[in-house]
């Protein structure tokens, strides 16, 4: 008897933590959308930003990343030349808090030296408004123990770019009247950032040639990037961290997708139980 109720909290848990894992479908279209919005009011204004989509190829490669629970950046960045960003939080997650706590940085970033005091981070806010970034890919994982931060029972959110952006010495976008170099491909301007005309809704699938793999090397070496180096001390500078309540952990707000290999975990689970 004790031993059923035991297999049966058990299995709760872990199909409570590998739903922790999936961003929802709604939590996909706040990070596209919000990346759009706040792309769009950047200060100064941007001469040329485009819109940015939702890559499902990014999203697996951060999917795995995010899994392996290690408060650091993805080693593969540079091969892959992707940009990414990191949030952590061991209270209930919430996708747009974590965009804002990564925008927010604008305040220590100066763009017309290009420079952030050394006792801040800008990282995170100069990848989001990078002009040239133009797709998306972000995943959640429920960790146990986040590796070198020591955090138990939080959720790691990895959001990876491409094209990679913060090239040491390149300011995130041009400043200038909003559209204004607009190049032909991208000869629309839809609230402040160039488009295509047949780009699609940044919350729909994304065109065809946006859903290519993006993980090869680029064909010309790359420029040094801004380094993403995590102190021997984390703080709220490099990557935010949200404490929230540490004795209780939300393992997300909604369910509306279960993956086949989650399915089928409910079901072996129920097979032993009855």
């Amino acid at each position: 008897m004790h031993w059923n109720v035991a297999l049966r909290s058990a299995g709760l848990w872990v199909i409570l933590s590998l739903a922790a894992g999936q961003l929802t479908e709604q939590e996909k279209s706040t990070i596209i959308d919000m990346h759009n919005e706040l792309r769009s009011k950047v200060q100064p204004s941007a001469a040329f930003m485009q819109k940015v989509v939702w890559d499902e190829t990014l999203r697996v490669v951060a999917e795995a990343y995010a899994a392996k629970c290690i408060w650091d950046h993805n080693p593969q960045l540079e091969e892959l030349s992707l940009g990414e960003n990191l949030f952590v939080n061991t209270g209930p997650f919430n996708a747009t808090k974590a965009l804002l706590n990564w925008f927010q940085e604008h305040v220590d970033y100066d763009f017309e030296t290009n420079n952030c005091p050394e006792d801040k981070m800008c990282g995170h806010y100069t990848q989001m408004v990078w002009a040239d970034s133009n797709r998306i890919g972000c995943a959640t994982h429920f960790c146990d123990t986040l590796e070198g931060l020591g955090f138990k029972k939080a959720t790691l959110l990895v959001c990876d770019y491409y094209p990679t952006g913060n090239y040491e010495g390149r300011k995130p976008y041009e400043s200038g009247a909003p559209c204004s170099k607009c190049p032909d491909k991208l000869s629309l301007c839809e609230d402040n950032i160039c488009v295509a005309e047949n780009l699609f809704n940044p919350s729909e699938k994304p065109e065809s040639d946006d859903t290519e793999a993006p993980t090869v090397l680029p064909e010309h070496p790359r420029m040094m990037t801004e380094p993403f180096c995590v102190p021997e001390e984390p703080t709220q500078e490099h990557v935010k961290i949200e404490r929230g309540i540490e004795t209780e952990m939300s393992h997300g707000s909604k369910m509306e997708s279960v993956s086949a290999s989650l399915v089928m975990l409910v079901w072996l689970l129920a097979a032993l139980v009855l």
